[in-house]
């Protein structure tokens, strides 16, 4: 079976890491709260070196930040998305 192909090496990406949290923070601003959090995996193409994030999970919307587990997914690494 063929899994995630890098275009341009035409090579198969490697899982290198799984569920990391994506984060897009409102206005593309820390201190605006949390717009969106979703988990996925990290795959890296081992020719390249380009990481791509696949398997998304479903996303939770508008996270206030006096929500008492902000800290915690702040503390994991993640993977800041700009819109």
């Amino acid at each position: 079976m063929i899994g995630y192909t890098c275009v341009g090496c035409q090579t198969e990406l490697v899982c290198e890491e799984n569920d990391v949290t994506l984060i897009h923070f409102t206005n593309n601003n820390r201190e605006d709260g949390i717009d969106a959090l979703r988990h996925g995996d990290v795959y890296r193409c081992p020719k390249c070196g380009n990481q791509v994030v696949l398997g998304l999970g479903s996303q939770i919307l508008g996270i206030d930040l006096t929500d008492s587990w902000k800290e915690d997914i702040l503390k994991r690494r993640f993977v800041e998305v700009k819109r």
